[in-house]
Parts: C-alpha cells; sequence; structure tokens
C-alpha cells in the first residue's frame, strides 16, 4: 500500500466475491453494512491497526462478520499513512502500549483523530505531557 493508491480497494478475486456474497447476504441496518465496508476501505489504506483503536473490539468483529472477512487478512498491519496521520497510533507508538489502549486499559483521547503530520505529533507532545503532569502528582 502506498501513500498514493491507484485503487480503494485491492482485493484478490476470492476475497472480493466473498466480500460481495456476504453483502448480498446482509440482513440487518443498513449502516452496519456500510460502516463495515468504511471500515474495510479505511483498514486498506491506514492499516488494520488503526481500525483496531478507532473501534471497540465488538464491533471491529461485528464488521469482520458482516463482511465475512478478518481485516488481519485483508489490510496491512500498518501503511505509512497510518503512522503519519493517526493519532491514536502515534500515541500507542510513543507509549509503547498498542494492546493497553486497544483493550482500554490506557485512554488516550483523540485516539480516533486522523490528521496531517505536524497535528499527529501535536497530540502526542501534548499527550505525553499530560500524563508527565499526571505523574507529578
Amino acid at each position: 500500500m502506498t501513500d498514493s493508491p491507484e485503487k480503494i480497494l485491492v482485493l484478490n478475486d476470492e476475497t472480493e466475491q466473498k466480500i460481495l456474497q456476504h453483502m448480498q447476504q446482509f440482513r440487518g441496518v443498513g449502516t452496519t453494512l456500510e460502516s463495515a465496508l468504511g471500515a474495510l476501505v479505511l483498514g486498506q489504506f491506514f492499516g488494520w491497526r488503526v481500525l483496531k483503536i478507532l473501534h471497540n473490539p465488538a464491533t471491529y468483529r461485528s464488521y469482520e462478520k458482516v463482511l465475512g472477512v478478518e481485516f488481519k487478512d485483508v489490510c496491512p498491519e500498518i501503511t505509512e499513512l497510518g503512522k503519519k496521520k493517526s493519532v491514536g497510533y502515534a500515541i500507542t507508538e510513543k507509549l509503547g502500549s498498542f494492546w493497553a489502549v486497544v483493550m482500554g486499559k490506557r485512554k488516550v483521547a483523540d485516539k480516533g483523530k486522523i490528521g496531517d503530520h505536524e497535528e499527529v505529533k501535536r497530540h502526542v507532545a501534548e499527550h505525553i505531557a499530560g500524563i508527565d503532569k499526571e505523574e507529578k502528582k
């Protein structure tokens, strides 16, 4: 996956057919299907680790079930854009606590925010400063 993808989704034919079949068989609230498809696009663009940060575990699993795929199988772990633009991912990298943030053991304000590189750096610095301030109390 590059910073300027030529296609919105990169799937092999078998996976694409599986997703299309699940879409055709879908029964439920349409916005759930829409959100699952959006998550797939974001996952391919930013990586499944960003999806894990954006969604609680139940929603993440629900979207996989709706599409009939596991995001880890159809999305890169992390992309350069995910590293540059995801506030939550950048903070987990700085803290070395990806799974703690995903599981809610470490709270991260604005973890779902997507911004430019400078904005991400600012959020990371603010978060770390907040931790330092709490530790000094």
